[in-house]
């Protein structure tokens, strides 16, 4: 059995992580959102890509779920001091990463392959594909203005009221070329934000109609726990679209791409609901707060998939 891991931001790094230490690493490949990928500073910016690279290796600063540990912040310090922007932290480690991305792109290499390299170098045995090596930006359209993922994200703190999302670049881009959708027997939508981590990946054409034409073989792992995000601004997004935070509206968002979800057990009430919906729920513990709780949680999921 073989699965692909849908996956962006912390929450589906943390699940990822589960997966990584508790199957074999060739059991799963990790589809990761680049729809916030950026330049900044000229250096080409993967965050997703990065969270989960960071995350799998152990290398990521728990205590924010991005980043690395043990990370220092002298040419941010300096950068400050010329009065440049710094708005977007880049610690002294994570340049690295930025460097050696930009410079191998502007050698010509793919971003699929340059993220191979960087795994590989942070020792990680597991597939991590961007989900395009096209250019994919999401921008989210609010009540102050059309802004970029990381000016809504970082820069605004994800304060102005969103309205609608646009992911420009996706009516041409490709799915990665190295994912074969019919040699996976499923696919999980890590906990991450529906909007704006998967909803770029739901973008390209190819996966999307693959979902849709596959709905029971699509598990959807919950972002929303007991009427709150699990990590981020699902909640309020769900709330500013006019929608109850609910796993309920979880559930409708992936309506036409699955027909499993992923429910904590403080959502008991909404399995009617759900099952109205037409879904076949399972019912778990979401939380991720440990690593012993990320792995535990994906244990649970291939237990339910292997039945």
């Amino acid at each position: 059995m073989k699965s692909l891991l849908i996956c962006g931001g912390v929450g589906g790094a943390k699940l990822a992580y589960g997966f990584y230490n508790s199957v074999h690493h060739d059991a799963f490949d990790i589809l990761v959102n680049t729809g916030d990928d950026f330049i900044h500073l000229g250096l080409h910016v993967s965050p997703d890509l990065d969270t989960v690279i960071y995350t799998l290796s152990e290398e990521v600063e728990v205590s924010q779920g991005w980043g690395r540990q043990n990370e220092s912040w002298n040419m941010l310090n300096e950068l400050k001091t010329l009065e440049g922007d710094t708005w977007f932290q880049l610690g002294d480690k994570d340049l690295a990463t930025h460097f050696i991305r930009t410079s191998m792109l502007n050698d010509g290499k793919s971003l699929t392959d340059i993220t191979a390299h960087i795994a590989g170098k942070f020792g990680i045995k597991s597939n991590i594909f961007p989900m395009s090596d096209n250019l994919v930006s999401t921008f989210i359209k609010t009540d102050r203005d059309i802004l970029s993922f990381q000016e809504y994200f970082v820069k605004h703190r994800c304060l102005p009221v969103a309205n609608d999302f646009i992911f420009k670049g996706s009516s041409k881009a490709k799915l990665n070329s190295k994912i074969n959708l019919n040699d996976y027997d499923n696919f999980i939508i890590c906990p991450s934000n529906p909007f704006i981590s998967i909803g770029p990946i739901l973008s390209i054409k190819k996966i999307n109609d693959h979902l849709k034409a596959n709905k029971d073989k699509v598990f959807v792992i919950s972002p929303i726990v007991d009427g709150d995000s699990i990590k981020g601004p699902t909640a309020k997004i769900f709330r500013e679209l006019g929608h109850e935070p609910s796993v309920k509206s979880v559930a409708e968002f992936y309506q036409d791409y699955a027909t499993n979800i992923f429910i904590d057990n403080k959502d008991s009430e909404y399995l009617k609901d759900l099952n109205n919906l037409g879904f076949k729920v399972f019912v778990d513990r979401l939380v991720m707060k440990s690593k012993k709780s990320k792995v535990d949680l994906a244990k649970s999921i291939v237990e339910y998939l292997s039945r």
